[in-house]
């Protein structure tokens, strides 16, 4: 009995000593896309947000870490140049927790690069709409609830700094829709914001105690 409680005291202490808490920040850059609708695809441009956050790294050595993460990530589009439509701005914010395992190499004390591959799981808790300087946030989006996938690459400096780039996936599709209004380009806006296919490239710094 002495001895497993050794063992899982020392399991214990050798996990604790390889687990860091950290804060994360970045940017955020994504485009929604729609399915059958060019003219729409054409006229929506990515719009660069942010994201800030709190991680958590538990490091199995050099070569595995698993990192979840609790973020506020904000993701928007803009729409514009289309005949008879005015120009919007719409953004969504995001609680999300992303579970980031990352697989990798050390290059001796200084550094140390792997690759990410991240599921995640968001609930939207913010949303602004904007018609050019007429403010339609008051819209609600029904569908709160994200989820999506996400691969890339980092670097660790000093054990302490983490720079990472990923791409992500929102997992789902958009409607189908005909624009030929300011109102069809409202609900088009809302099915695509509601959505779960606002793909995108997400840049971070962590910094990890």
């Amino acid at each position: 009995m002495r001895k497993l409680i050794v063992i899982v005291a020392s399991l214990l202490i050798a996990v604790s000593a390889h687990a860091q808490l950290g804060v994360i920040a970045g940017i955020t850059s994504a485009q929604t896309k729609f399915e059958n609708l060019d003219v729409a695809n054409d006229a929506l441009q990515a719009a660069t947000q942010y994201h800030v956050g709190l991680t958590f790294k538990l490091g199995l050595g050099n070569l595995i870490a698993v990192q979840p993460a609790i973020i506020y990530n904000v993701k928007g589009s803009k729409f514009a140049d289309i005949d008879n439509v005015d120009d919007f701005d719409f953004k969504n914010g995001y609680l999300e927790v992303p579970v980031q395992l990352q697989v990798g190499m050390g290059l001796g004390d200084l550094a140390r690069v792997y690759a990410i591959a991240e599921p995640f799981v968001g609930m939207q808790i913010s949303q602004q709409m904007l018609k050019e300087t007429q403010d339609l946030s008051d819209i609600d989006f029904a569908d709160k609830l994200e989820y999506g996938f996400g691969l890339g690459a980092g670097v660790e400096l000093i054990k302490h700094v983490q720079v990472s780039v990923r791409y992500f996936w929102n997992l789902g599709g958009t409607k189908d829709a005909n624009i030929s209004s300011a109102s069809d380009a409202i609900n088009l806006i809302k099915d695509s914001a509601s959505s779960k296919n606002a793909n995108g490239v997400m840049a971070s710094v962590a910094l990890l105690f």
